[in-house]
């Protein structure tokens, strides 16, 4: 299967889409500007590890695979509805109580 597949093509469009500014990028930078250096850097590694982690599942086939199992679409689809679900509840709350999601934390 990888002799067919040109490995550094796929590591070198991961390493530019990951270097290309976009809504992560501003969250970082926004992040660490509130919250400070360390906050900061443990989203840029959250957000690092992600983008790595989607970019191999796509290397190794992960498209074709939920297309050939329509169970495990419905599986990953629900899984996400319910996170994003968790993540609104969770703001709505935080914005009924006025406070913040998490402490905030002044980094070194």
């Amino acid at each position: 299967m990888f002799d067919q597949l040109n490995l550094w093509i796929i590591v070198g469009a991961a390493l530019l889409g990951g270097l290309t500014p976009g809504p992560a990028t501003l969250a970082i930078a926004g992040t660490s500007m509130a919250r400070g250096r360390a906050v900061g850097l443990a989203l840029a590694w959250g957000v690092s590890s992600g983008s790595v982690i989607w970019a191999l599942a796509a290397a190794l086939g992960f498209g074709a695979l939920l297309l050939a199992n329509q169970w495990l679409l419905e599986t990953v689809r629900y899984a996400g509805a319910t996170y994003l679900a968790w993540l609104g509840l969770k703001s709505a709350r935080a914005a009924l109580h006025d406070r913040p999601l998490a402490p905030r934390d002044r980094g070194t």
